[in-house]
């Protein structure tokens, strides 16, 4: 006769997976990493193979692991969403993957609408899931093979800068005279358009630029634009609130065929949940887009 799954066991490697560490897992459990050490054992003995690798006082997922992590985490967290309906906590729950600008500059601060219409569906927002999954819904500006996505926006990209510093510029030409902000995107985010690119769509004579600053992080550029510390190559997309506040403004308008685009991907679990099909139409309805 097979013996039981060690639940708590499973539990405790789910939390050193999550956090990489023994200590953390401990903290959080109550317990002394001594005791998470050994509860890993137990689930290890049981399952006949390594989860993790231990060296130089660092903690890496073995192959093994990082096939059963990931499947356990969601087991734990449908087991949570099953318990939460029962208590009558909240009748169902999203974790909502994006990319962090997206998620500050476009998404968080429409949800009060999503939350008017559906008070009974909690949202997770989280900009660290990684390509391993941990997530319902899904938007990202990347392709990423074995996901199927879905075309949710496309965006152009606008130079946006502060009120006081708009009303001092005419038109692209005046441009090269100004600090420049742009982002310089990290390595899981798609490549950024530079001012080069739209200097020569917008036929800006090439030459030399004054003053350039570059951000690891759009949220950052944009709250430099704000500042009034120089001019932003933004997308249109994720300015629009700070367009129409008056904490940011277009110099001037101009049709440049420059464009980013966000696709949407749906987890498989999550696919046939209402809820999910109420959120993913309020993301393309928001967008202005047919659902």
């Amino acid at each position: 006769m097979k013996r039981s799954l060690p639940l708590n066991a499973v539990r405790v490697f789910e939390l050193a997976a999550q956090h990489s560490s023994f200590t953390k897992a401990a903290e959080e459990l109550s317990l002394t990493p001594a005791a998470v050490s050994a509860q890993v054992k137990l689930l290890e003995a049981y399952l006949g193979t390594a989860l993790f690798v231990r060296s130089n006082n660092r903690l890496k997922l073995t192959p093994a692991g990082e096939n059963y992590f990931p499947r356990i985490r969601d087991a734990f967290r449908a087991l949570q969403q099953a318990t939460d309906q029962v208590m009558g906590e909240r009748s169902a729950s999203l974790r909502v993957s994006v990319p962090p600008t997206f998620g500050t500059k476009w998404l968080v601060p429409r949800l009060f609408r999503f939350f008017a219409r559906h008070p009974d569906i909690a949202v997770e927002v989280v900009t660290d899931s990684g390509e391993g999954g941990g997530w319902d819904l899904a938007v990202d500006d990347r392709v990423s093979e074995g996901i199927e996505q879905s075309i949710l926006a496309v965006s152009r990209y606008t130079p946006v800068c502060a009120p006081a510093l708009a009303g001092r510029l005419q038109g692209p030409d005046d441009l090269p005279t100004q600090m420049l902000l742009h982002e310089r995107p990290g390595r899981r985010a798609a490549p950024a358009i530079g001012w080069d690119q739209w200097f020569e769509r917008a036929g800006v004579a090439p030459g030399p630029v004054s003053r350039e600053m570059g951000f690891g992080d759009g949220t950052m550029m944009l709250q430099a634009a704000i500042e009034g510390q120089g001019v932003a190559l933004a997308q249109e997309l994720l300015v629009a609130y700070d367009l129409a506040a008056g904490r940011l403004a277009e110099p001037f308008r101009l049709e440049v065929p420059l464009q980013h685009t966000y696709y949407l991907a749906v987890s498989r679990e999550a696919e046939s949940r209402e809820e999910t099909g109420l959120f993913r139409a309020w993301l393309f309805a928001e967008l202005g887009s047919a659902a």
